[in-house]
């Protein structure tokens, strides 16, 4: 078990709300074991496991964050922005998750269709049974093929049938990263590019940078040390935020990581001030007009 005092956080986690394993509550327990003076739930377009864990924050003595990962599309790039902060009773936000849940269900439904036509029968109803208020995700469909036994592993069932351009795969609803970012900012957030190790250069990093991105991802289960240390000196000079976390998904990855990296908690300090300056401004704005 990792022990620490109060001065790690982890700003990269999903819960069963998306495609995580672990329900919210469960997460704040975790966090609370491992010393963690706060965390943020990133599922994807869904905040609803954010408002569960906030109920326990104080029991817990771990601060629950507002966040977000949301999906964006740029000259055929995908790209995911963490969004912290923000409001989780702004209408934009509210009626964004909302657009997002539905698409979800009709993807989760066309790849069940795909899976048919491959002569692969996955009951809707199991698929629905996984998935935590109708979030669906892929995952959802990889345990069901499983149980089923139709793959013998979670990661057979992406190789085979669900992971990108596969047979069954469906792409999904992504948006501009300038509506992501303006979204988060309007309900008074800030965003941050995640692991941009992964499949974003720093030319890409830049062009957010212009379009009014707050941070970067520096600390990742897949960044090694000297990436690492490269996102930290591209957010000094680009005057990012930085940013950090373990992206745990539960079971999936060998029963948790949260807490693995030593993000420091004044990561979160400068994202509030940054988070508040904003809002002054905006309002200093407001007043002029």
């Amino acid at each position: 078990m990792i022990t620490r005092s109060l001065k790690y956080i982890d700003l990269h986690i999903h819960s069963n709300h998306s495609d995580g394993s672990f329900d919210p509550i469960k997460i704040v327990k975790i966090a609370a074991e491992r010393k963690l003076a706060a965390i943020a739930i990133t599922d994807h377009d869904q905040v609803s496991a954010t408002f569960e864990a906030q109920s326990v924050q104080d029991q817990y003595g771990v601060e629950v964050v507002p966040g977000i990962e949301l999906s964006a599309l740029l000259d055929g790039y995908e790209i995911h922005l963490l969004g912290y902060l923000f409001d989780l009773h702004d209408p934009a936000i509210q009626q964004f998750v909302k657009i997002q849940k539905h698409y979800r269900e009709k993807r989760a439904k066309s790849i069940v269709k795909r899976l048919e036509k491959l002569g692969i029968r996955v009951p809707f109803a199991l698929v629905k049974a996984k998935s935590r208020n109708g979030n669906y995700g892929r995952p959802h469909i990889a345990d069901v093929l499983v149980e089923e036994g139709h793959v013998f592993s979670f990661a057979e069932a992406f190789q085979k049938y669900l992971g990108d351009e596969k047979p069954a795969f469906v792409p999904k609803l992504n948006i501009h990263p300038q509506r992501a970012i303006k979204i988060i900012k309007d309900a008074g957030g800030v965003t941050c590019v995640a692991h941009p190790a992964l499949n974003i250069d720093d030319d890409l990093i830049a062009r957010l940078v212009d379009l009014g991105l707050d941070g970067i991802e520096v600390y990742h289960p897949r960044h090694t040390s000297s990436q690492v240390e490269h996102f930290s000196d591209l957010a000094q000079h680009f005057g990012l935020l930085k940013s950090g976390g373990s992206d745990c998904h539960g079971i999936h990855d060998d029963g948790g990581m949260i807490g693995r990296f030593p993000v420091p908690v004044d990561f979160l300090e400068k994202m509030k001030d940054r988070a508040k300056n904003d809002i002054f401004a905006f309002e200093r704005k407001k007043e002029k007009n």
